[in-house]
């Protein structure tokens, strides 16, 4: 049988194709998110080291690259809802591929820009969350929280796998080599795992949402008079569009939330390497306590995705938020690794839950009848923080010799963003339970 009419069948043996489509989801998030993001702190030492540059010149790269995502978001969150995933993963896949093969070759600061912050990031902004989470929402509804949450789980194991072996790959060999394996893996999965996803939602292949089978619809006294019942519950709730959405004062109280919320999460993965190598510690294990702290994140993510479909998403993102500002604090005043793998625990957890509910919020908010362009447009505002906070963290340390002040400020920033979310009121147009 044919891999679409598998699909159409709904089910490969007894499995649901949707958990097929989140099972290649996992496996993009898990190398993309592992080689490319989490990976920059272990490029970070090397690269600023050969060429000489501070460190907030160094993180003004990372920080381009987040906000070059925000900006694209614009057009692919659109395009994920018209042509669907396979297209965005295939094309972003092999420009990220490119972008690896080019980082081979830099001999400057824009050589850099140019392979990193435009290309690679490009293609990975492109072929990971964009296309994934919203193949996963249009596939998923009382389960979405629970496959978001395993689909997000992908890209912490990255962290905890990838960078690892990248760091191995950069003290075994060097960082030049260590590009060239991740050209080729990027370019091998990307197309690999794109025949797996499919263009469309269930319904196109004749399925519903789920895995459900299609009952037969039976008249009513409502029915037979031509009206329309409401929804029982929001999880019904198919959803505004763009437009819809950019009147409500939920959707700008969620973007100031985000922006705070990136602030924090792009900063620690550029700097939390070189903060504990600023200890004296190895590369090697510095990197293994990045990839333990987005370890931990995984059953963070997995509880995140579990509770939002069973509780009010606005109280789960707050209690994230709150947590994480207390890893933030203990980072700042941490002097050894002890503390260091407090931080890892405590923050690795919050953050985990806060990613998964972030995508499970803005579905139950605005549905998933244009959720790629929603995402897209939130993201374009929201990476204004992530192109700040690795800058000024790194200006913060070339300024004072210390990350204290700048991790005390992602804490004050990222407890902020948490209070504004339980101010959100969802929109009139939804039903109501």
């Amino acid at each position: 049988m044919l891999a679409d009419d598998k699909a159409a069948a709904g089910k490969i043996g007894n499995i649901f194709y949707g958990w097929w489509i989140v099972a290649a989801g996992i496996v993009l998030c898990l190398f993309g998110y592992g080689g490319w993001y989490y990976s920059f702190g272990a490029l970070f030492n090397p690269i600023s080291t050969e060429f000489g540059w501070s460190r907030a010149t160094t993180s003004i790269v990372f920080s381009l690259s987040r906000l070059e995502g925000g900006l694209e978001g614009l057009i692919t969150g659109p395009i994920a809802d018209k042509l669907g995933p396979r297209f965005l993963v295939r094309v972003g896949w092999t420009m990220a591929a490119l972008g690896f093969l080019l980082m081979f070759y830099i001999q400057s600061f824009w050589m850099f820009v140019v392979s990193y912050s435009l290309l690679l990031s490009l293609g990975m902004n492109a072929g990971l969350y964009m296309p994934l989470q919203t193949s996963v929402a249009k596939w998923f509804n009382e389960k979405r929280g629970r496959a978001l949450g395993f689909l997000t789980a992908g890209g912490a194991l990255g962290g905890s796998i990838i960078v690892p072996v990248v760091a191995w790959l950069i003290t075994t060999y060097d960082w030049r080599t260590t590009m060239l394996v991740l050209a080729a893996t990027a370019f091998a999965l990307g197309w690999g795992m794109s025949f797996v996803l499919k263009p469309h939602g269930p319904e196109h292949y004749g399925l519903q949402m789920d895995g459900k089978t299609q009952k037969p619809v039976t008249d009513t006294p409502a029915t037979a008079k031509g009206e329309h019942t409401k929804a029982k519950d929001n999880k019904d709730f198919e959803g505004l569009t763009l437009k819809e959405s950019m009147r409500t004062q939920a959707f700008w109280l969620l973007i100031v939330a985000f922006i705070f919320g990136q602030t924090t999460l792009s900063a620690i993965v550029v700097h939390q390497i070189p903060l504990i190598e600023d200890m004296g510690i190895s590369k090697v294990i510095a990197a293994s306590a990045l990839g333990t702290m987005t370890l931990m994140s995984v059953p963070g993510r997995l509880a995140g995705g579990w509770l939002a479909d069973r509780w009010e998403v606005k109280y789960l993102y707050f209690i994230a938020c709150i947590v994480q500002a207390i890893g933030l604090f203990i980072l700042a005043r941490a002097t050894s690794m002890p503390w260091v793998w407090v931080f890892v625990v405590v923050y690795g957890l919050s953050y985990g839950m806060r990613i998964t509910i972030v995508p499970a919020m803005r579905a139950k908010l605005f549905g998933w009848k244009a959720f790629g362009a929603i995402m897209g447009y939130t993201n374009a505002f929201a990476i204004l923080g992530a192109f700040a906070g690795p800058f000024f963290a790194g200006w913060i340390y070339d300024t004072t010799n210390s990350y204290s002040f700048a991790f005390f400020t992602f804490a004050a920033a990222i407890t902020l963003g948490g209070i504004l979310v339980l101010f959100i009121k969802y929109p009139m147009q939804q039903p109501q339970s």
